[in-house]
C-alpha cells in the first residue's frame, strides 16, 4: 500500500504562490485548493447582492466587497474568496497591499437551489 504524504504549506508560503498566481485558489489548514467557477444564477445572485448592499452602506461605517477580496480567517486557519464581504469600522489589511482583509464584519456564501422551472424568478 502506497502512502502519499503532503507538503502542507505556511501562510506566508500561500500568499507568496498566489499574489503571483494566474488563478485564485482557497487555502485552509496548510492546503491550496484552486476555485472552482461559478454559474450564471450564483454570479448575478453576488451582483446582486453588492448593488442592494452598496448604497445602503455608503455613508456609512461599513463597506461591502465583491468575492475579489481575500479575507484571512485566523480561528479556522483558511483565506477564503467569499462572495460577498461587509467590513465595518476601520478595515484592518493583512500587509501595505490591502488585499487581504483581516476584520469581516459579515460574510456572505449564498447557495442556490434549484426551482421549477430550473430560472430563478425575476
Amino acid at each position: 500500500m502506497s502512502t502519499q504524504s503532503k507538503n502542507f504549506l505556511t501562510p506566508e508560503e500561500y500568499l507568496a504562490i498566489e499574489r503571483q498566481a494566474e488563478f485564485r485558489s482557497e487555502y485552509h489548514h496548510g492546503e491550496m485548493f484552486a476555485m472552482a467557477g461559478g454559474t450564471e444564477a450564483h454570479t448575478m445572485l453576488v451582483d446582486n447582492l453588492i448593488v442592494v448592499l452598496t448604497p445602503r452602506l455608503r455613508g456609512g461605517p461599513c463597506r461591502a466587497y465583491s468575492n475579489n477580496m481575500r479575507v484571512q480567517i485566523s480561528a479556522i486557519r483558511s483565506y477564503l474568496y467569499p462572495d460577498v464581504v461587509v467590513a465595518c469600522g476601520e478595515r484592518q489589511f493583512l500587509d501595505e497591499r490591502r488585499d487581504t482583509l483581516l476584520n469581516p464584519t459579515l460574510i456572505i456564501e449564498p447557495r442556490l437551489c434549484t426551482v421549477p422551472g430550473g430560472a430563478l424568478p425575476g
